[in-house]
């Protein structure tokens, strides 16, 4: 029997600090949560905080086990488009994430972007298109 995937669902990071990483993505990304869930006992315990685009289907989710070790960051990198890559970057910094890169000009491409971190070090992309 030949399986295939019918659509991609969405990324997840595996995280430390769900609480705190909820904040830095609604707060400087302006994403909410669609769903939580809270679930499982000792080694399985899990809680998931799901996350959208307002009006739009869930994109990705953070994962806590709190029973299990946390990987490092660097497993992933989100890519995002945001309409004013200065001002997200400001916003980034003003909640707990930093600066990965200066930004990049794309000119193949009519864009530019800038690499950025959350607060426990997993890299967003963040990417800008240019007018014309």
């Amino acid at each position: 029997m030949n399986m295939t995937a019918i659509a991609f669902a969405l990324a997840k990071f595996k995280v430390a600090d769900l609480e705190g990483l909820e904040q830095f993505y609604t707060r400087a990304l302006g994403f909410v949560v669609t769903a939580r869930v809270d679930e499982g006992e000792d080694l399985h315990e899990i809680h998931e905080l799901i996350f959208a685009l307002p009006d739009a289907p869930p994109q990705f989710a953070l994962v806590q086990y709190p029973n299990q070790p946390t990987p490092q960051p660097g497993e992933a990198i989100v890519a995002l488009m945001v309409d004013d890559l200065e001002a997200t970057l400001s916003r980034v910094e003003a909640h707990g994430g930093r600066r990965l890169t200066d930004v990049i000009p794309v000119p193949d491409h009519n864009m530019k972007l800038a690499y950025v971190a959350d607060p426990e070090g997993h890299t967003l992309e963040l990417m800008q298109m240019l007018a014309g």
